[in-house]
């Protein structure tokens, strides 16, 4: 977001209600919101409001024209809809005709906020009761232990379906902005969904809603002398009708912070352990795609390539990946392998940053952990660290990539708390094959991440 910029103008899309208790909410936050009380003042500061003078030293407005009212006729047929996947493709069909209004203006707003009634939710949510990871963030700021996978499938139809508007959308559930709404649910192991204190709200909310307009809340820091790097994460997904696994990227753009999408071709599955892999020609297609829109933002290629995967490195891969970067002629790359669980004895975490290099390929990082500026653990359940593989590893020192791995794990903007397990590399690709699959082969989406997350 540049200087000058410092207003940002939002458009809400929802029924009356939910649009008015909104708008509400956020001429709120203008003044601030107090911090809760706790023992831990540190892990709950106060929200300083929204001004120049804020912590984004930005002011977010709604004018009544960036404003797109559900009828109640229209939520009638939603809500009364007997099947599921209908019930969901008119909630998405109505909001995305919304959002295309606002954004054919002569003047759009520059972030769109899909603001869902309690019976939109309600009605969306099939509510199956699958453990989810417990360090996965919903765009809504709530937290859950379960996934809700109508609620996903209309979250990422609704993604992808506004991707060619060329505007970010936010969605937001009433419980973020009314301390009085009440979402019921349909599992009883499911009636005590926790809902984060209304400043730790705020927070989260309006540094995805800066991202999303243009800005960048923190970045990662690097020296002078630092060589160009850019980090590829490697994600596998299945087509909506579970046929075939496909395959997303998300690339993040060194200390700047921008990450851009790309897509990549059909994935392969290992006869011996049934991971999936890509061929060495799409590995090379993918690689030589991902350097070419680092050139064409930076103008140049970058120095150093670094890529994640949550599964081994195939040989194919590994052959496909190096032809690419020879290609490039880049002088250094390093091939991280991250398998993400690893458990471990004992009764307090570790302090966040805690690592230890088991031989020259492999290493241990706690990505969670106690904290000492929060002078406790901020987390819910056990952490377990990192296990990390190094299947290329060019840069000489362990210590360059222990650290740019926890400084990636910082690098999640729907929410300020920076203690993330996972490397947004992996983060992000995984969260935007959910919105890809709903992509059509043929389309190519907007390579920005800030229209995913």
């Amino acid at each position: 977001m540049s200087e000058s910029n410092k207003v940002v103008r939002l458009g809400v899309v929802g029924s009356a209600d939910a649009i008015g208790k909104f708008r509400e909410w956020v001429i709120q936050c203008q003044n601030g919101v107090p911090a809760k009380n706790s023992r831990q003042p540190n892990l709950f500061p106060s929200f300083p409001g929204l001004s120049s003078g804020g912590a984004f030293r930005t002011s977010f407005i709604i004018e009544d024209r960036d404003v797109g009212i559900l009828s109640r006729s229209t939520l009638s047929t939603i809500t009364s809809e007997i099947d599921d996947e209908t019930a969901i493709a008119l909630a998405v069909e109505a909001y995305v005709s919304e959002v295309r209004s606002l954004a054919e203006q002569d003047r759009p707003p520059q972030v769109i906020v899909c603001a869902l009634p309690v019976e939109v939710i309600e009605r969306v949510s099939s509510l199956r009761a699958t453990l989810d990871d417990p360090d996965t963030e919903e765009d809504t700021f709530e937290t859950s232990r379960y996934v809700d996978r109508a609620q996903s499938n209309f979250r990422g139809s609704l993604k992808a379906g506004t991707l060619n508007l060329r505007i970010p959308i936010q969605l937001v559930w009433p419980t973020t902005y009314d301390n009085n709404a009440v979402v019921r649910r349909k599992l009883a192991t499911l009636s005590t969904r926790k809902v984060q204190d209304e400043a730790t709200r705020a927070w989260n909310f309006f540094c995805a809603l800066y991202y999303k307009a243009g800005g960048t809340p923190w970045r990662m820091i690097r020296e002078k002398s630092d060589i160009s790097t850019t980090f590829l994460g490697i994600s596998f997904f299945k087509n909506i009708d579970g046929s075939a696994l496909k395959t997303s990227s998300a690339q993040l753009f060194d200390e700047r912070g921008e990450g851009l999408i790309l897509k990549g071709g059909l994935a392969l599955e290992d006869k011996t352990d049934r991971q999936p892999y890509l061929s060495a020609d799409d590995a090379f297609s993918l690689t030589t795609k991902a350097l070419k829109t680092y050139k064409k933002e930076h103008l140049h290629y970058p120095g150093r390539l670094v890529i994640h995967k949550s599964s081994k490195f195939h040989p194919e891969e590994m052959d496909g990946f190096s032809k690419a970067v020879e290609a490039a002629e880049l002088e250094i790359a390093d091939f991280l392998w991250l398998p993400v669980k690893l458990f471990r004895n004992g009764i307090y975490p570790p302090l966040r940053g805690t690592a230890m290099r088991l031989d020259e390929d492999k290493s241990i990082l706690y990505t969670r952990g106690s904290v000492d500026f929060f002078a406790t653990y901020p987390g819910l359940y056990v952490p377990n660290p990192l296990f990390i593989i190094a299947q290329r590893r060019d840069t000489p020192s362990w210590d360059v990539l222990l650290r740019e791995m926890l400084a990636l794990t910082k690098m999640n903007w729907n929410g300020t708390q920076f203690d993330g397990a996972l490397p947004v590399t992996l983060r992000a690709a995984k969260q935007v094959g959910e919105i890809l699959k709903y992509v059509a082969d043929e389309t190519t989406p907007d390579p920005r991440y800030r229209f995913y997350m």
